[in-house]
């Protein structure tokens, strides 16, 4: 089973990722790391007391393992409505506060001030990989309307945390 897309501007669109999810099926897929690689990051500039939003969440534990550390302000999105509803049934009996959404982060109907952190673990890759990057642009405006301080990763306004293909040679 072949889960590569054809192109690389696959990679953006919506159809690709129902596609991907329904082959795949529940087992997890860790974009540029896990919890493990990424907890000291995390920890050090997120408060578990922050509203974090959790961009292109897939079926990755990431957020499950969060959570079950101690952050309860966890909002996953992704566009794919299959990986969403995985999500919300392998976490309906323990972890039932934690909230997946169908949300586009192109066009997200959150407020401003809702969320103090974002965290992305591959989707402005999969965004930039869209001919002209116009999907990337739109989401890094999305994600900038959500605070005002866009790209700083310093307290108190507002944390974005992207993973990214060239991040992860670094990090990992």
């Amino acid at each position: 089973m072949n889960l590569l897309p054809r192109t690389a501007e696959e990679f953006s669109s919506a159809e690709y990722w129902e596609k991907f999810f329904k082959k795949r099926g529940e087992k997890a897929f860790e974009w540029y790391g896990d919890y493990n690689k990424l907890c000291g990051v995390l920890h050090k500039y997120i408060k578990m007391q922050d509203q974090v939003l959790v961009v292109g969440c897939g079926n990755s534990e990431l957020s499950e393992q969060l959570y079950d550390v101690g952050f309860k302000h966890l909002t996953n999105i992704d566009i794919s409505e299959t990986v969403v509803t995985q999500m919300i049934q392998r976490n309906a009996e323990r972890r039932p506060d934690l909230n997946f959404q169908q949300v586009d982060a192109t066009q997200t109907p959150y407020d401003a001030a809702s969320y103090q952190a974002a965290l992305d673990k591959g989707t402005l890759d999969a965004m930039a990989s869209e001919e002209e990057g116009n999907l990337a642009k739109r989401m890094l405006t999305e994600t900038s309307l959500l605070h005002s301080v866009f790209g700083c990763l310093a307290r108190p306004l507002f944390l974005l945390f992207q993973v990214t293909v060239i991040m992860a040679a670094v990090l990992l």
